[in-house]
C-alpha cells in the first residue's frame, strides 16, 4: 500500500490533524525545547491509529491471505507494534526520511503555533 504526501507537514497534519491543540496542551506542562520529542511519540501512536483506522480491512486480508496459522489479533498487534512513521516513507528523490526530517518539521510546527 502506498500513499503519498506533499511533505511531511501534510503527512503529520493528516496523521495527526489535531497537533496544535496536542502542542497548546502539552506546552502547560512541559518546556518548549521538549515539545518536539513528546509530539514525535504521539505522532507514532496516531500514525497507528491511522493505520487502524483507514486499512484495518486491508491488514485482515493481508493477515488471512499470510498469517492463517496464526490468531488474528495476535498478528494484528505484531504488525502495528513494528510499524515506525519511518516505514518505507521516502521523499521524491529516493530518500528515505530519518526521525530528524520529522523532528525539523515538527519544530516548524511548533514555532508557528501559538503556545
Amino acid at each position: 500500500m502506498v500513499k503519498e504526501f506533499d511533505s511531511v507537514d501534510h503527512f503529520m497534519k493528516t496523521v495527526f490533524p489535531d497537533i496544535e491543540s496536542y502542542l497548546q496542551n502539552a506546552s502547560l506542562s512541559a518546556k518548549r525545547s521538549d515539545l518536539d520529542t513528546l509530539a514525535y511519540s504521539e505522532l507514532e501512536r496516531n500514525f497507528k491509529l491511522f493505520i487502524v483506522r483507514n486499512y484495518s480491512k486491508d491488514l485482515d486480508e493481508y493477515i488471512d491471505r499470510e498469517a492463517r496459522h496464526a490468531g488474528k489479533e495476535a498478528m494484528k498487534d505484531l504488525l502495528l507494534s513494528t510499524i515506525s512513521i519511518t516505514l518505507s516513507v521516502s521523499d521524491e528523490s529516493s530518500r528515505k526520511l530519518s526521525e530528524n526530517d520529522y523532528l525539523i518539521s515538527l519544530r516548524n510546527i511548533i514555532n508557528n503555533t501559538k503556545l
